[in-house]
């Protein structure tokens, strides 16, 4: 390949290869499978953009849904999982005061202590993060589109693998978008799409360069990879629209009156255990005062 032609050898390298682009008689070659490589990224980025913000809004739906269930029935499921934890450590209590006697049986109760705590806490965790939780607005909808469109150009799956502190700041990326997504954070989407070098500047993680390489080994992975998250989101839609909470939402949504029914169905049925639990609780508790004489040791 000559390093230098006439300007009347532009025709005759077209097609080859030679990129027209030249100063002072240099040639730059341009690999023809980079334009294809490029074209075909391109495309798989759109495609990927679109499941990604159809079942981005998809997913927002049955959460907010699930969101308004649990806020109804939380009172209710407290009671159920306390009672859970009562007959289980009061099952236990006996068991060990019977095999190891009442110092070991001691800490059984301060294992009841420390699960009810967590539990509680956890139902106050769940129950902030199901407040946060609403279905996104028509607009939102056309919104987190075009959001996607700008953040599937961060897709860039092993780029730092043998650069161990930008593959942690581009790890953390990602994170942060998963995390958005999942949660239906749109003001994050909307920063990280905007200025994702500001973003990541902000919090102090190193830079990392986020242009595509123009090597065709490299493009070649990109597009694989690029296919293969159109697939895992393909199946993870399909997953979600399979799942029985899919199925409530999409009942709810031809028959909104129907909420209410729900809700006192499982009423009744969440009912029907605890009326079982607060029996068995009742009688472990006997058991118990008549093995240590002594009401106080009774667990709950």
């Amino acid at each position: 390949m000559p390093e230098r032609f006439d300007a009347s050898e532009v025709d005759e390298a077209k097609g080859d290869g030679l990129n027209e682009h030249f100063a002072h008689g240099v040639v730059v070659y341009v690999d023809p499978r980079v334009a294809k490589l490029r074209q075909l990224i391109d495309v798989a980025r759109l495609r990927l953009a679109d499941l990604e913000a159809s079942y981005t809004s998809e997913k927002s739906r049955v959460t907010a849904l699930q969101a308004v269930i649990f806020k109804r029935l939380r009172p209710h499921f407290e009671e159920r999982d306390r009672l859970r934890l009562v007959v289980n450590h009061r099952r236990s209590y006996i068991k060990t005061l019977l095999s190891e006697g009442e110092d070991a049986a001691g800490k059984v109760r301060e294992q009841f202590e420390q699960a009810e705590a967590q539990t509680k806490q956890e139902y106050e965790d769940i129950g902030a993060e199901m407040e946060a939780k609403r279905r996104l607005s028509d607009d939102e909808e056309v919104e987190l589109k075009r959001l996607w469109r700008d953040l599937v150009k961060l897709f860039h799956p092993d780029r730092y693998a043998t650069e161990p502190d930008k593959q942690e700041t581009y790890t953390k990326l990602t994170g942060a978008i998963n995390a958005a997504k999942d949660s239906g954070d749109l003001e994050t989407l909307r920063k990280i799409a905007a200025d994702p070098n500001a973003y990541v500047m902000r919090r102090g993680w190193t830079a990392i360069d986020l242009r595509d390489n123009d090597q065709p080994e490299q493009l070649q992975k990109l597009f694989h990879s690029l296919e293969a998250e159109i697939l895992a989101v393909i199946e993870s839609t399909g997953a979600l629209k399979r799942s029985p909470s899919f199925e409530l939402y999409q009942t709810l949504e031809e028959t909104p009156e129907e909420l209410d029914r729900v809700i006192a169905q499982q009423i009744n049925g969440i009912t029907e255990e605890v009326e079982k639990l607060k029996a068995e609780a009742e009688k472990l508790k006997r058991e118990i005062s008549e093995l240590s004489g002594d009401d106080a040791r009774v667990i709950g």
